[in-house]
């Protein structure tokens, strides 16, 4: 093995990319346009920019980091919450990637998160006290602005391939799901 001691190494946060597929009797979407077909499957997302993407809009995935000490499914499930006031019945792994092969980066961990329901009560799924959730969550929120879209599979793969998802990681788990 060879070591090269000024090699650029980035030891990042694990986290989470997860797509939502929401129920079909959900008929109206958050657009106003009902989410179109009741046949196919239906999902959520973020039309989005952020300051890395010049400027362009961008669908996104569900995502965010692993807290310490959290495994990824949890993960997967708080920021799903979190981020949509949704509980999903189930989640399907897709898979765990590291992001930069050659720079590290941490890994993202995809999921695919099935029947996604708007949750009856608000959730509190930290087991920390309020006084220390603070010092224990990773990173900052999200300065952007983001709306969410509900869109069919239909849309969801024409976005895909027309590039529509500019971040791999979201790129990635929409190709996987």
């Amino acid at each position: 093995v060879t070591v090269i001691d000024d090699w650029l190494y980035i030891d990042y946060h694990d986290r989470i990319n997860c797509l939502v597929q929401i129920p079909n009797d959900e008929d109206e979407g958050t657009d106003g346009k009902g989410g179109g077909d009741q046949q196919q499957p239906k999902f959520l997302v973020f039309e989005q920019t952020k300051y890395a993407l010049e400027n362009r809009n961008s669908l996104a995935v569900i995502g965010g980091i692993i807290e310490p000490h959290e495994a990824p499914e949890l993960a997967a499930r708080r920021e799903v919450e979190e981020e949509t006031g949704r509980q999903c019945t189930q989640m399907i792994k897709l898979g765990r990637f590291r992001t930069d092969v050659n720079r590290g980066m941490g890994w993202v961990h995809s999921y695919l998160g099935v029947n996604c329901r708007k949750a009856l009560l608000t959730p509190t799924t930290s087991t920390l006290p309020d006084n220390d959730k603070e010092e224990e969550e990773v990173g900052t929120k999200d300065a952007e602005r983001q709306d969410a879209r509900i869109i069919t599979l239909s849309e969801l793969v024409d976005a895909a391939r027309n590039g529509i998802f500019l971040e791999v990681q979201w790129s990635n788990t929409v190709a996987l799901a």
